[in-house]
């Protein structure tokens, strides 16, 4: 009986809470523990309150994790000052995007699986749009240039967090050297030689590159292209 009136008396009183409130703590729960971990039980837990409350500022679980994505994505700032052309826009949009899956590792998990789609996804498109299209490029191939940049972004946040981020880079580049050095040279030997290099491909070097040829791709004029 003592048990159950401690557990209560550690509960949150009722209407002390916010939705904007459960929805920080859900992205944090997430970015700290993983997706697996973000569960009802496990934020009222985090929350001190009962599942129900929970359910009192959102109607599902897939409708918080819609919310936490779009609360992750608000962080999202471009450098100043910004390049006012394609390149330097869809530049600065893919290293502030990274940065931000970085700094929210459920991010880019939870955008490869759901289809999020919200306020905050719209108004960020909206600015790319207006600074785009500013600088000379089409509505149409400044969405598809938007979207090819985000894609390549989640895509390699994704490949770089369990490397690089949720472990120290040397425990990865130790891997590479441990397991080339472990085979037969002879069978090898380009990779043996390009050990030092393939330590560096969950880095940010790596992603520099994909994204400076990528961003190439896709602002070169078409007169440019065909000749």
């Amino acid at each position: 009986m003592k048990r159950s009136v401690k557990a209560l008396s550690r509960r949150r009183p009722r209407g002390s809470l916010t939705r904007e409130q459960v929805v920080e703590a859900a992205l944090a729960l997430a970015d700290r523990r993983g997706l697996e971990a973000l569960t009802i039980a496990n934020l009222a837990e985090q929350l001190q309150c009962g599942a129900m409350t929970i359910y009192g500022y959102v109607d599902s679980k897939e409708e918080l994790l819609d919310a936490i994505a779009q609360r992750g994505i608000r962080d999202l700032r471009l450098a100043r000052p910004l390049t006012p052309s394609p390149d330097g826009i869809l530049l600065a949009w893919g290293r502030a995007l990274r940065e931000t899956l970085i700094e929210h590792p459920a991010l880019p998990f939870l955008f490869l699986v759901r289809a999020v789609v919200g306020p905050g996804i719209i108004r960020g498109v909206e600015m790319l749009l207006t600074r785009l299209t500013a600088a000379g490029m089409t509505t149409d191939a400044a969405v598809h240039a938007i979207y090819a940049v985000l894609t390549y972004a989640t895509g390699y946040a994704a490949w770089e967090i369990p490397r690089t981020v949720l472990q120290k880079p040397a425990l990865y580049a130790g891997s590479w050297r441990r397991e080339v050095a472990a085979l037969p040279l002879e069978d090898f030997p380009l990779v043996s030689g390009a050990v030092g290099e393939l330590a560096e491909v969950a880095g940010p070097a790596q992603f520099e590159l994909g994204l400076t040829a990528l961003v190439s791709g896709l602002t070169v004029r078409p007169s440019a292209a065909g000749t």
